[in-house]
């Protein structure tokens, strides 16, 4: 149960990430707009260990202007809210968890996004920015890789 609501927790910041943007500039304002749309968890891992892709399957990612839903099947299992600052490298990501598991936590990460595939890595407990897309054994760390869904 706490590895799923981890997996969901990554999922939602990862999507989240496109939600509000820090740097006013144009690279921003190109990755909140490719932000958009559904996306899954292609693959996940935490604390150094890979989650089963069948905990995966039926896990989406939902990004509309400011709101980020996650769910499992019909069932929203976090809501919220991201920043994202495109002005540094790598990249990086605020999430808010206003409903749901971890609410009112804010999980500080990372992001990289290319076309369709979306990689996020966070700490899940806000206390240390993640400086590289991968995790450790005993961390609190997550990344996730993302696919968005074809229309």
């Amino acid at each position: 149960m706490r590895d799923r609501v981890a997996v969901l927790g990554c999922a939602f910041a990862l999507a989240a990430s496109a939600l509000m943007v820090v740097a006013a500039d144009d690279k921003a304002d190109t990755d909140l707009k490719q932000f958009q749309g559904i996306w899954t968890v292609e693959s996940r891992e935490v604390a150094g260990k890979k989650v089963p892709a069948e905990e995966l399957k039926a896990i989406t990612v939902t990004l509309d202007g400011d709101k980020v839903i996650v769910k499992q099947g019909d069932t929203v299992i976090m809501a919220g809210t991201q920043k994202l600052d495109s002005s540094k490298t790598p990249k990086t990501v605020d999430t808010t968890i206003t409903e749901g598991d971890g609410k009112g936590t804010v999980m500080l990460g990372i992001y990289e996004i290319d076309g369709d595939s979306l990689k996020v890595c966070f700490d899940e407990e806000g206390k240390k920015r993640p400086t590289e897309f991968k995790t450790a054994e005993g961390s609190k760390t997550s990344l996730n890789v993302h696919k968005r869904v074809k229309k």
